[in-house]
């Protein structure tokens, strides 16, 4: 089975979103969500990029998850004012000069705030020119978007581009919540990386799945955390309409 993309991709119903929870550990409640694109067709959704980009049809891939979303907010009736809203994009696709005009479009043609959408740089695949793209994130900046950087920790690039790119967000890799409460050197490493990144950024640690790293991750001092203690990926429809994890409350 091959994903082909054509035009009338975008407003058939085979692809759609589930979301998770990004909560502020301090005030116990939802901060934002991390859209996560899904397709009938393909269940996994690695399968589903792998095909992609397979087919040369990853750029098109990504454009039509950002239009689905913005589609999504602009539907809410105003129930995602107060979240951000992340969005996993490909740096080839952010440096897109046409996707840089859509986002021109679709922020003046709806009343979504640039400030709400959180673009999270997909690191699966590799920045080839740090400097253009580093360009490229000063114009989403300026137009008022927000910039994360995934799964920090996880490679020496992926350091380099913390501090070239200067995110608004860093997400610590799911490695340093695993066991976090019985890891003294986990501990440091974050407890160092917050001194560290802490003034600069919103720190997120993704990957909380027990009770007792959460503790330890709020006692180091982590105000954001995501993950399947805090809550799964579900419809958005699940959160929005006050069914979250009471972990959540």
């Amino acid at each position: 089975m091959e994903l082909l993309l054509d035009n009338q991709s975008l407003n058939n119903s085979e692809f759609y979103h589930v979301v998770q929870p990004i909560v502020n550990l301090v005030e116990k409640r939802i901060h934002g969500f991390e859209f996560l694109l899904r397709s009938k067709q393909i269940q996994n959704p690695e399968k589903l990029f792998g095909m992609a980009e397979k087919n040369h049809q990853l750029n098109e891939l990504d454009k039509i998850s950002v239009y689905k979303i913005f589609e999504t907010v602009a539907n809410s009736k105003g129930a995602l004012d107060e979240y951000q809203l992340f969005i996993n994009v490909y740096p080839s696709t952010m440096v897109d000069p046409d996707f840089l005009e859509s986002l021109k479009e679709l922020a003046a043609g709806s009343n979504i705030h640039p400030n709400s959408i959180v673009f999270e740089i997909n690191e699966a695949e590799e920045i080839l020119d740090i400097e253009f793209f580093k360009e490229t994130v000063v114009k989403l900046k300026q137009m008022g978007f927000l910039i994360s950087l995934d799964d920090i920790g996880k490679g020496q690039a992926n350091m380099k581009n913390l501090i070239e790119i200067d995110p608004n967000v860093a997400k610590l890799d799911l490695y340093f919540s695993e066991d976090l409460a019985f890891s003294p050197k986990k501990q440091d490493f974050i407890y160092y990386f917050h001194q560290f990144l802490g003034h600069h950024a919103k720190i997120v640690l993704e990957g909380l799945e027990k009770e007792e790293d959460l503790q330890a991750a709020k006692q180091l001092g982590v105000s954001y955390g995501q993950g399947y203690y805090l809550g799964k990926p579900q419809p958005l429809e699940f959160y929005v309409n006050g069914l979250n994890d009471e972990r959540t409350k």
